[in-house]
């Protein structure tokens, strides 16, 4: 995959089916930890969660800089919160409208892409996992590789 126009509407479709207990992790392909830029988002009963790091988790050349976080706050990101790990978060209510799930997406590939610079999405890679389900894997169709 390399448009970030079809990954935003495979995220879409996969923020709208995940089950209860699902959890992904988007991140970076082959960066140090200190350096990993990454959204994350798990669904509970009621709702669903979303979070991109905040500036303060990152090394200098990592982070989002000025630039980068204004374009996260105008698309929609809640300021970086320390009960969610300095990350920058967003919630739905579940179930949400298509629309709203579209929206959401949007604002990950602009964290992504224009946040944090990531060049396309094949750099990138993810992690998930049903802790509802005894932490059984969830193999998504992302058009981005399995970690």
């Amino acid at each position: 995959m390399t448009e970030w126009s079809a990954f935003a509407t495979a995220l879409a479709r996969c923020l709208r089916d995940l089950p209860v207990g699902g959890v992904v992790i988007i991140e970076e392909a082959g960066a140090h930890s200190a350096d990993r830029r990454f959204t994350q988002f798990r669904r509970y009963p009621d709702y669903l969660t979303a979070e991109v790091p905040g500036d303060s988790s990152l090394t200098p050349e990592a982070q989002a800089g000025v630039a980068g976080t204004r374009l996260m706050t105008e698309s929609g990101w809640q300021q970086q919160d320390p009960d969610r790990g300095d990350n920058r978060w967003s919630e739905l209510p579940w179930p949400a409208t298509t629309s709203d799930y579209r929206q959401l997406a949007a604002m990950i590939v602009t964290a992504l892409r224009d946040g944090f610079r990531i060049p396309s999405p094949d750099a990138l890679r993810y992690h998930a996992w049903n802790e509802g389900d005894g932490n059984r894997p969830l193999d998504l169709s992302l058009g981005i590789p399995a970690r």
